[in-house]
C-alpha cells in the first residue's frame, strides 16, 4: 500500500513537472485525478487497518477470547473477580438470584453493553468494553445457570436502556 502511494506521488510530480509535454489537457487532467482517488483510496485503506476476514483467524481470535481470563478467576463453585477500586471479590454460583445482559445508549450515538448480576447482597454490573475476560465470564455463567434461551427483550427506561433475562432463580 505504501508503495501505491509513493507511486502516486511520483506520477503526479511527473505530471505537474512535464503538464505542458501531454497534447491534451484532458490527458493530463485524467491522470492528476485518476491519482488523486488512487491516493484518497490507499491511504483510507492503510488508516483503517488491516482486520483479516478469513475464518482462521476469526476463529483464532474468538478462541483467544475465549481462553482469556481477564478479571476473572473461576472454581468449582463459584468465581472471584478484581474491579479497579475494589478489593477482590468471591461470588457462588448459588447466590445468583438473577442474570441480565443489557444494553444502553450514550450521547445517541455510543451503545455500551454487559452482564447485571445480582445477588441476595449486591448487584454488579461487567461492561464488555471496560471488563476484561468477559467473553469467558458469559460462557463460564451459561455452563454453571441454567440460561433462558428465547426471553424477550425490555426497554426499561427513556434513555435506551434494553435488558433481557438470562437467569431468574
Amino acid at each position: 500500500m505504501k508503495k501505491m502511494v509513493f507511486l502516486c506521488i511520483i506520477i503526479l510530480i511527473t505530471v505537474y513537472i512535464f503538464y505542458p509535454v501531454f497534447e491534451s489537457e484532458g490527458i493530463s487532467y485524467l491522470i492528476i485525478f485518476c491519482c488523486f482517488a488512487t491516493l484518497c483510496f490507499t491511504i483510507a485503506k492503510i488508516m483503517t487497518g488491516n482486520f483479516p476476514t478469513d475464518y482462521e483467524s476469526t476463529e483464532k481470535e474468538m478462541n483467544r477470547l475465549y481462553s482469556e481470563d481477564g478479571i476473572f478467576s473461576y472454581t468449582a463453585e463459584g468465581f472471584y473477580f478484581k474491579k479497579e477500586s475494589e478489593p477482590k471479590q468471591y461470588i457462588k454460583y448459588s447466590d445468583i438470584l438473577e442474570v441480565n445482559s443489557f444494553t444502553i445508549r450514550f450521547l445517541y450515538r455510543e451503545t455500551q453493553s454487559g452482564i447485571e448480576l445480582i445477588t441476595g447482597d449486591k448487584k454488579y454490573e461487567f461492561l464488555d468494553e471496560y471488563c476484561k475476560g468477559i467473553e469467558k465470564f458469559t460462557e463460564q455463567l451459561s455452563d454453571k445457570l441454567p440460561f433462558h434461551q428465547n426471553s424477550e427483550l425490555q426497554i426499561t427506561n427513556n434513555h435506551g436502556l434494553k435488558k433481557r433475562n438470562l437467569f431468574l432463580k
